[in-house]
């Protein structure tokens, strides 16, 4: 079943460039919200329009060089995924709760997408182990583990989503009453997401590597496994001739 094996290294490789780059973004939107904190009444005058907050105009241009960059991420992520699920059933799994499609159908299920994503990739997580048992056992969902740095990483992801959820509700960059405030739940939100962010890379690079050393640990065993079988003893089978001979003296 080796065979079926196709690193998901390139993927990993695009994701964590795209995480990269989105953890930069939210950096500058960090410094943006500290600079309305710092100076909440920095405006343009639009004339008729009235006015605006000129860090909301700085963080507009921002976000349209950002979004693109999201959404390739997520897209290079979910393929990453998508890749890494499928892997597992070339390296001898010990039990699969999910199909390599539900790993990025979950995503989009509410509420759900709560805990199914993370128990997906903690999943792969756990059957990349580069250590393969003597005796494959059958084993519950409830076994699989993973790191600490994985829960936190799942519970800044969810904590990131919500605060920027109450930031687009929140912001109007056409009330200057309250920049001060936005800008303290712009940083906040900006912070969680470059946490969420780097143990997001963390996750893909360890993972991708767990799977290239467990693909390798597959094959050595399989090697052995043909080795021994082609050693084994084999029993001479009768001839013919004799057995109707040893017959027909009974």
């Amino acid at each position: 079943m080796s065979e079926n094996y196709r690193s998901a290294r390139s993927w990993s490789l695009t994701t964590i460039a795209g995480l990269a780059f989105v953890t930069l973004f939210q950096a500058g939107t960090a410094l943006i919200g500290f600079g309305q904190i710092l100076s909440p009444d920095m405006a343009l005058d639009l004339d008729e329009d009235g006015v605006i907050s000129a860090w909301a105009m700085i963080w507009g241009l921002l976000a349209l060089f950002q979004f693109p960059v999201f959404v390739f991420t997520v897209v290079s992520f979910l393929i990453w995924l998508n890749r890494a699920h499928k892997n597992l059933l070339a390296l001898r799994p010990s039990f699969l709760r999910f199909s390599s499609g539900w790993a990025v159908g979950w995503w989009f299920i509410p509420f759900a997408n709560l805990v199914r994503p993370f128990q997906v990739v903690r999943e792969v997580w756990w059957e990349s182990d580069p250590e393969i048992p003597e005796d494959r056992m059958f084993l519950t969902e409830s076994l699989h583990s993973a790191p600490t740095y994985m829960g936190v990483w799942w519970a800044f992801w969810l904590l990131s989503n919500f605060a920027s959820n109450l930031l687009d509700r929140l912001f109007d960059p056409e009330r200057m009453e309250n920049v001060a405030e936005i800008g303290a739940l712009m940083v906040v939100a900006s912070s969680l997401t470059i946490v969420a962010g780097i143990l997001a890379i963390m996750v893909v690079k360890d993972i991708t590597a767990r799977q290239s050393a467990r693909f390798a640990a597959v094959n050595d065993l399989e090697a052995k496994e043909t080795e021994a079988k082609s050693a084994s003893p084999t029993v001479p089978s009768e001839p013919a001739s004799d057995l109707q001979e040893n017959l027909s003296m009974n």
